[in-house]
């Protein structure tokens, strides 16, 4: 385990119990700029309980939640970020399966703010391609927090 996820770790423990609750923890990429964590939820949560836990952590803001249809389960998905200041710079990202449970919980740890928004831009780019979501009045809305 990296110096950089052992201190996110403990600290998210505390107060993100549910997404750390996970024996199957898949390191997916390592570089200098970021890691790049697969947690496989224990009990998978729905994308209400995944937001619910994002919307009370203080330091997170929540940049999209997707859900492509009221009808539909799968693909729902959601993505926070820590707020610039905060202690990590963090992304998480939960999407549901066929049954509307998110099992897996991406999280993404960076170095630096300027890593984390080039991050997000290509966040943008991909879930405008992949479900023709908009979601840059809420990026511009973090941007302002930056300075």
């Amino acid at each position: 385990m990296t110096l950089k996820r052992f201190k996110f770790e403990n600290l998210a423990k505390q107060t993100m119990s549910e997404f750390f609750d996970a024996e199957n923890i898949i390191k997916k990429e390592i570089l200098d700029i970021r890691e790049e964590y697969e947690y496989h939820l224990n009990t998978p949560l729905t994308l209400s309980r995944v937001m619910n836990i994002l919307e009370e952590q203080d330091d997170i803001f929540i940049l999209y939640n997707f859900v492509p249809s009221k009808a539909v389960l799968c693909n729902r998905t959601c993505c926070g970020v820590s707020r610039p200041g905060s202690e990590h710079i963090i992304k998480i990202v939960a999407e549901t399966n066929d049954y509307g449970l998110c099992e897996k919980i991406h999280i993404t740890i960076f170095n630096s703010l300027e890593d984390i928004l080039e991050d997000i831009y290509d966040e943008i780019k991909r879930v405008e391609e992949r479900y023709s979501l908009n979601f840059e009045d809420n990026y511009c809305t973090f941007l302002a927090l930056t300075t």
